[in-house]
């Protein structure tokens, strides 16, 4: 097993461990931590399973199972990322490789602008319908020029001439979450050093406060977003959250909400125009629409502490439950909607930061309820 580097937090009586060869996290508690600690003194399993047997007063043999079972989970934790099928020196034809044009569009952010030139429609629609309501002909500014295109039964994207990477074309979740990236550094002038992680969350703010919304699909994320819109709140992002690991602000990232033909009732009413928006079908058992958020015209110049952390579930059997959370069962919920950037010290930083966020459970089929103790957590400290 290569040798264990990691960071700890306490929280409770539970350790949170991040693992450095995998950028990986866990949960311990004891006697799970006794063990740890010992495999990572590189202690033999018979030794560690002797120390337990006499701590806890258990049978050696059910020490031992245990204590295996430990050591093969931290082994593991500890694998060393895999290397990604995007290698590093690409062949210089695909550095020169032309292709035919489906479409070039233009985007404008900040003073950024972003042109996509793409080769077919299938790659245009990774993207385009998320951001088409930002589609400008603007021609000042800094202009930075993605191209997507197929390369060799995978995709291919270069970024102002210089190539990016390869991937499968099942593996368009992470092509997509690497374009955000690249299009966040373009936008704020940034590079990866920048920030601390990205969360698949809804973020909303009153210009004072600002909450975070990590959830499961099918959880009602998008519609309470859209429904916290209706209010008068400010969406940051409803589905890309990126934060920074200097203030730990939330930076915006708008693009338009995905919304399910089954929130069109409730939604309908607020946003007539979304009726009229086209359907994509997105999976055999999901249709959606497009609603683009309502921005501030000083929207991009502005970043947005986050303090607040609201688990949300939709459950028809529960009409309304909002409490405080189970801090590690939060935790837990934002690990598995995050993905923290594997820079030097950002796992430290996320563990303390994590420590001083509040966080919420609202469990609700009342949508009025559920909006009503969102509110009333914007406006009260």
């Amino acid at each position: 097993m290569p040798d264990i580097k990691y960071i700890k937090k306490r929280i409770g009586q539970s350790y949170l461990v991040w693992f450095q060869n995998s950028n990986l996290y866990t949960q311990l508690e004891e006697p799970a931590w006794f063990v740890f600690k010992k495999t990572v003194k590189r202690y033999k399993a018979e030794t560690i399973a002797a120390d337990c047997s006499t701590r806890y007063g258990l049978k050696f043999e059910e020490c031992l199972k245990f204590v295996n079972d430990i050591r093969l989970n931290i082994k593991q934790m500890n694998q060393l990322a895999p290397v990604s099928d995007r290698i590093v020196d690409f062949p210089f034809e695909l550095k020169t490789h032309e292709f035919e044009h489906y479409s070039t569009r233009r985007y404008q952010f900040t003073n950024n602008l972003i042109e996509f030139t793409v080769e077919n429609q299938r790659l245009e629609s990774y993207l385009h319908p998320l951001i088409s309501y930002l589609e400008t002909k603007v021609l000042d500014g800094k202009i930075s020029l993605f191209e997507l295109f197929d390369y060799q039964e995978k995709v291919a994207l270069r970024l102002n001439g210089e190539v990016k990477g390869l991937w499968s074309h099942e593996d368009t979740h992470r092509l997509i979450g690497f374009i955000y990236m690249c299009m966040i550094n373009e936008i704020f002038d940034k590079t990866n050093d920048f920030w601390l992680m990205t969360v698949h969350a809804a973020a909303l703010t009153n210009g004072k406060k600002t909450i975070l919304i990590p959830a499961e699909s099918g959880s009602g994320k998008t519609t309470i977003a859209a429904l916290l819109q209706s209010r008068g709140y400010q969406l940051v992002s409803d589905d890309f959250v990126p934060i920074d690991r200097h203030l730990f602000r939330a930076w915006p990232f708008p693009t338009a909400m995905s919304v399910k033909l089954g929130a069109m009732e409730v939604l309908s009413s607020l946003y007539p125009d979304l009726e009229k928006e086209p359907t994509k079908k997105v999976s055999s058992n999901k249709t959606i629409r497009y609603l683009k958020p309502e921005l501030d015209p000083e929207f991009f110049n502005m970043a947005f502490p986050v303090h607040e952390v609201i688990s949300i579930k939709y459950d028809p059997s529960i009409e309304f439950e909002f409490q405080k959370a189970d801090r590690l069962k939060a935790i837990k919920l934002m690990l598995d909607q995050s993905w923290i950037l594997p820079n030097t010290g950002n796992a430290g930083i996320f563990l303390d930061q994590i420590a001083n966020w509040s966080f919420y459970q609202l469990t609700y089929s009342n949508n009025q309820k559920a909006l009503d103790a969102i509110s009333y957590l914007f406006d009260h400290d």
